[in-house]
């Protein structure tokens, strides 16, 4: 029996005039999930609370706007005020109609920030936003350790290209750690798999992992984009793929 596997579209909200076509066309190409971030040059930040408008509006009713975390760029040890502002920014985009949120934060010893992540994702829960964990994942060492942790946190995906953050390496040379990250999640969690994703290798990732039950989707950014509008048919190509 052949299943279809879930798209998330990021897309970059800097552009408001483009904003809304890109969001319609992500909708009617069949995408599940919309992530939207700020300043895609520094691998996204929250965007303002207009652009989580407009999108809202874009997208109507249909859940799968997912709305990035991350005050500021660099690394994800955050400092309690930058805490404070995550957590006030949770509920700002709530308000504004996200659906879910994305963020990330760890210690200086490359773990999970366990105290800090348990405040942003009951606070975020209490919202009724469902939550990601971006690829702050792909710094961590021990991601097995990690994948338990997320998930008696009640997290409901985590973002991971299965290669180390800041690398060159797309998701194609990390197939085997998705694959053991997929095996320890025993379908808890769902696995995002993202990093230079396109229809060209979609197929042949998760060739790779068909043969064990997990919960997967796919994250798509320059790949389905020209001069920073979405083409339809390339996000229509990654929706139609299945397994």
């Amino acid at each position: 029996m052949t299943r279809m596997i879930p798209v998330e579209i990021c897309l970059d909200s800097d552009d408001k005039q483009c904003l809304a076509n890109n969001v319609a066309n992500v909708f009617q190409a069949g995408a599940a999930r919309i992530e939207l971030c700020g300043a895609m040059a520094e691998d996204g930040l929250t965007p303002d609370i207009e652009a989580v408008a407009i999108a809202r509006n874009a997208f109507g009713k249909r859940r799968g706007l997912i709305v990035m975390i991350r005050p500021r760029g660099g690394d994800f040890v955050y400092n309690s005020d930058e805490v404070t502002l995550m957590l006030k920014q949770i509920a700002q985009v709530a308000h504004a109609g996200a659906d879910g949120v994305v963020f990330g934060a760890l210690t200086s010893e490359q773990t999970l920030d366990l105290p800090n992540l348990s405040r942003l994702i009951k606070t975020s829960q209490q919202l009724n936003l469902q939550v990601g964990i971006h690829r702050s994942f792909d710094v961590i060492d021990d991601r097995k350790l990690a994948i338990t942790q997320l998930i008696a946190l009640g997290v409901n995906r985590v973002l991971t290209s299965g290669t180390p953050w800041g690398s060159s390496l797309n998701a194609q040379f990390g197939v085997n750690t998705l694959l053991d990250m997929a095996l320890q999640a025993n379908q808890k969690i769902e696995i995002v798999i993202a990093g230079g994703i396109s229809a060209g290798n979609a197929k042949e990732i998760l060739s790779q992992l068909s043969h064990i039950p997990s919960l997967f989707s796919l994250h798509a950014y320059s790949s389905v984009l020209a001069n920073n509008h979405i083409v339809s048919k390339r996000v229509a190509s990654l929706v139609n793929i299945n397994l």
